[in-house]
């Protein structure tokens, strides 16, 4: 697939280190309706996949730099206006865009793929398919594409206008609701994105296995990214078959796992705790050894 023919393609994020915006359920289900409104609104840019995350947003998007800078623009004003009319003193001053460019097909996939498993490695409750305030549920999972519970065109004036917080209410009939907001798959260009994978199973390893991938997009998004236990073990494996003649990392020397522990910590952001659980060390030398990260 040429991408020139399609895009021009941006990861547009904000700061992840951004204070919380999103404080309860009700400010996920506006925001994601907010989503939906702009995304209407702005027809010279397509969603591809989103990610709303309690202090700062994912969009992988279709348009040009210039288009996705107004969606933006329009996005947070909305949100602006439903804080101040819920009195809630929400700075978003700090609230500001970046943008990746996405060049080729690889990495179009490794951007939609850390979008959709962002919420899952933070939230041990949720799986890249079940986290409901984005578009990753959707992926691949016809039953959260076709799910509805009321149509937007089945409301009344009063409660289009409740919905949308706004008295605008021309929008599409056909938006299908659910749990209180607008469908991802409503908005999104939820099977584009699908067909930039070979078949359902890349997709599953690429939210799952693509581990390198993921360390570059972050690197490129100047972010933290968070690993599993899973996925370091499959990094200390790949090391360790690689370096240390397939030797468990746990029966490795003392200062082999040393080296081993400076990798996690360096190269893949891992915490003391879990540095000192993956390679059986203890919790004190871990610690001495990487201070600013003590507990």
């Amino acid at each position: 697939m040429a991408l020139r023919h399609f895009g021009p393609f941006f990861h547009l994020h904000t700061p992840e280190k951004h204070p919380v915006i999103f404080r309860d359920t009700e400010d996920y289900r506006v925001a994601m309706t907010i989503v939906a409104m702009c995304a209407h609104d702005c027809l010279d840019i397509k969603i591809i996949t989103f990610e709303l995350m309690s202090n700062h947003v994912h969009f992988i998007l279709c348009g040009t730099k210039e288009a996705c800078r107004r969606y933006f623009a329009l996005f947070k004003l909305r949100l602006k206006r439903y804080f101040e009319r819920r009195k809630m003193a929400v700075d978003l001053s700090g609230f500001t865009e970046d943008f990746v460019s996405i060049e080729t097909l690889e990495s179009l996939r490794n951007q939609i793929g850390y979008t959709n498993r962002n919420n899952f490695l933070v939230d041990p409750s949720h799986t890249p398919f079940s986290y409901p305030f984005g578009a990753s549920n959707c992926y691949f999972l016809d039953v959260n594409k076709k799910r509805v519970e009321r149509w937007f065109g089945q409301l009344t004036a009063r409660e289009k206008r409740a919905l949308l917080h706004t008295h605008e209410t021309d929008y599409p009939n056909e938006f299908a609701l659910i749990d209180g907001y607008i469908s991802p798959a409503s908005f999104c260009a939820i099977s584009f994105g699908e067909h930039i994978f070979r078949d359902a199973r890349h997709y599953f390893f690429k939210v799952s296995r693509e581990i390198e991938g993921y360390k570059e997009v972050a690197e490129a998004l100047g972010e933290s990214v968070y690993y599993t236990d899973e996925e370091l073990n499959a990094v200390l494996y790949k090391i360790c078959k690689e370096s240390y003649n397939g030797q468990r990392a746990t029966l490795l020397p003392q200062n082999e796992k040393l080296d081993l522990a400076r990798t996690l910590h360096y190269d893949y952001n891992a915490d003391n705790e879990k540095i000192a659980r993956l390679l059986k060390l203890t919790p004190s030398l871990v610690d001495s050894m990487f201070p600013t990260r003590k507990r």
